[in-house]
């Protein structure tokens, strides 16, 4: 009886509490850089002339030249997302010393650029290349980059940036590289995310991208 009890208890309880996020259930959304005409049944809008490129029996990548190629999609996959993921499966080029930042991955809204998030790297005179994060809110900014986690170019890898918890954390090849700390805003569904450049057409990327992957790990209850 008395463990009766204390099960209803628990029950009520549970029942009473009103927690103000939910676990994400939705999978993650992988955007195949496979086409020029649509990336995951979205349209880009074309800047410049990147390829696709083979570069396996079966897969394919965009290219991009550093000069001018971009791709501007209307579409932001963490919309309303309080906890995420976004890895790049990418491949930069050697191109110091024109291209020594290269900011590849870029979601933000058009009106407002105090809510956004981008994916970068820097080149050292070395063929060597090393991660840069960086979430800004309208109350803070915060910049994740460590010189001496190096990379070499012209090799495949993977970057990734996770937010949770008030952490951000930034990972290539799987192995966490630098953290920190930021009280991040959801970016809303009006935001379009940018691939090969920043959104405004600057610090493009001079090689080539496979995929991203976009994992919501959390979103707020409506």
């Amino acid at each position: 009886m008395t463990r009766l009890v204390a099960l209803l208890f628990l029950l009520l309880g549970l029942m009473g509490a009103a927690p103000d996020v939910v676990q994400a259930q939705v999978p993650a959304q992988v955007w195949h850089l496979n086409s020029l005409k649509k990336i995951s049944g979205h349209k880009p809008l074309v800047s410049g002339e990147p390829k696709v490129i083979k570069i396996a029996r079966r897969e394919k990548a965009i290219e991009f030249d550093g000069l001018n190629d971009g791709l501007l999609l209307d579409v932001n996959p963490i919309a309303g997302a309080e906890a995420f993921e976004i890895e790049v499966t990418f491949k930069p080029y050697a191109a110091f010393p024109n291209n020594v930042e290269q900011r590849f991955l870029h979601i933000q809204e058009p009106d407002n650029p105090e809510r956004r998030i981008l994916i970068e790297l820097r080149l050292n005179d070395r063929e060597q290349w090393y991660a840069d994060f960086f979430i800004r809110t309208e109350h803070a900014s915060l910049t994740l980059i460590d010189s001496t986690k190096t990379h070499p170019v012209n090799e495949w890898a993977t970057i990734k940036l996770t937010y949770q918890d008030g952490q951000l954390k930034g990972f290539v090849n799987g192995v966490e590289e630098v953290s920190g700390e930021i009280a991040y805003l959801p970016i809303s569904a009006a935001a379009k995310t940018s691939i090969g450049t920043r959104m405004d057409q600057r610090s493009w990327f001079k090689g080539a991208i496979k995929s991203v992957r976009f994992q919501k790990l959390r979103a707020a209850v409506p």
